[in-house]
């Protein structure tokens, strides 16, 4: 009797979703002047140094299983204070109640939240994209159609995959995926205001998953704002969970 292959549980993807997204944040670094990218004392430390990435990429993100909390935010703080970086964010996974806890009683607040979802790639939902229309765009273009032109000047743009979609004779909507051993992590995905609530964002998704699927990718993943989880668990991605972002007071 054949069976199908065992679907990835939830840790699983978790744990890849974790993995991809700091490989995507080294690779968003290798075209930043200046910006290092680590991970020790239980945690993956992203530090950008020049305008405008470090007004959006500065965050660190705690591990699970890691180190003594109190020796981690030292090791968090001391990378962004060498740097003068006043303004960066810590990841923390609802899992961890105690170390939100322990972050507010240090005079963190709370900035916003995203969502860990992941899918196996052959759960993907039969979503219409034949109404897709992608265009050829160099960086320059898809940065500024994210809305922070100049950003990261010297990515190199083999290390990912580069979409932009057009509407009405415009290019309006945007995503990056990256591939990381087996997983393919979903970022950058954004719909300018004129553009919204036509399934744009949806259809680039499952169209940015099904490539995935074909390169050989098994699984996909990304972090979602509260308002766009609903477009991708159309997609067929499931939530894993809220991250919040503490922030220095």
């Amino acid at each position: 009797m054949k069976t199908g292959p065992i679907a990835p549980s939830e840790a699983v993807l978790f744990d890849r979703s974790l993995a991809t997204l700091i490989r995507s944040w080294s690779y968003l670094a290798s075209g930043s002047p200046g910006a290092v990218v680590s991970e020790r004392s239980g945690a993956a430390i992203a530090a950008f140094v020049r305008p405008p990435e470090r007004e959006f990429l500065n965050n660190a993100l705690l591990l699970p299983g890691g180190a003594a909390l109190g020796a981690t935010l030292e090791t968090i703080e001391h990378t962004y204070g060498t740097r003068r970086i006043e303004r960066y964010a810590v990841w923390v996974h609802e899992t961890e109640p105690q170390a939100a806890a322990e972050l507010r009683a240090r005079g963190y607040r709370y900035d916003a939240a995203t969502r860990a979802m992941a899918m196996a790639v052959d759960d993907l939902a039969p979503v219409d994209t034949s109404g897709l229309e992608l265009v050829a765009a160099d960086q320059a273009e898809f940065w500024r159609l994210v809305g922070v032109p100049g950003m990261v000047p010297e990515l190199p743009a083999t290390g990912a995959h580069f979409y932009v979609a057009r509407h009405g004779g415009e290019n309006v909507a945007t995503l990056m995926a990256l591939d990381h051993e087996g997983d393919c992590g979903i970022y950058m995905v954004g719909t300018l205001p004129p553009a919204r609530r036509r399934g744009i964002a949806t259809a680039l998704s499952a169209h940015a998953v099904a490539e995935a699927r074909v390169r050989g990718c098994t699984t996909a993943s990304l972090q979602a704002t509260e308002m766009a989880a609903g477009v991708y668990a159309r997609v067929g991605f499931r939530d894993l969970g809220r991250f919040e972002e503490l922030v220095p007071d």
